[in-house]
């Protein structure tokens, strides 16, 4: 995709998850800290789950991107096109239904030493010029976000997704939230 400059000065390439990326992922996932690791869930993080994700990226209903520092992984977002079935579930609580063919799903990660350097954003605003063009209306968040996280919920806030409810998940808070672009 593109190489960017970040507040710390750092430059990143972002750029989507190739079947040569397993290994790299793999210890991205694994250097996370035990508060990271608990707040972004799409997949499990072994090396099998991680092995098989690369090896299938041409059959996989979505699309992943990273962001490489340094020849290390810092930051890994997934979209899928659609919603999980427990997500429909919840927003049809609330009356919000759906196009799966216009709305996204995402779940962002950032590497603890790339949180608070701008990482995040810059990254979000390419997937979404992207999502643009591929005539996305919807972006939900994969799973919500967790009440407790308020750096996420500020991030999401900020870049204009709005709180639709409030659900209780693995004993805790989460909140769904939703942008219209």
């Amino acid at each position: 995709m593109r190489e960017i400059v970040l507040k710390n000065n750092s430059i990143v390439n972002i750029r989507l998850l190739n079947k040569d990326d397993a290994e790299p992922l793999f210890q991205y996932l694994e250097s996370l800290s035990a508060e990271s690791r608990s707040r972004f869930g799409p997949h499990a993080f072994d090396r099998e789950t991680v092995t098989n994700i690369c090896n299938n990226l041409d059959h996989d209903d979505g699309q992943r991107f990273i962001a490489v520092a340094n020849n290390r992984i810092v930051a890994y977002m997934l979209t899928k096109r659609g919603m999980l079935d427990a997500d429909a579930e919840r927003y049809a609580q609330h009356n919000l239904f759906f196009d799966a063919a216009t709305t996204i799903t995402y779940a962002p990660s950032v590497a603890d030493d790339f949180q608070n350097t701008g990482l995040g954003t810059k990254m979000f605003t390419e997937i979404l010029q992207q999502l643009k063009q591929q005539s996305c209306k919807t972006i939900i968040l994969w799973g919500g976000v967790q009440a407790s996280n308020a750096r996420a919920v500020h991030f999401y806030e900020k870049h204009g997704f709005e709180p639709k409810g409030n659900f209780w998940f693995d004993e805790k808070d989460n909140i769904d939230m939703l942008l219209n672009i």
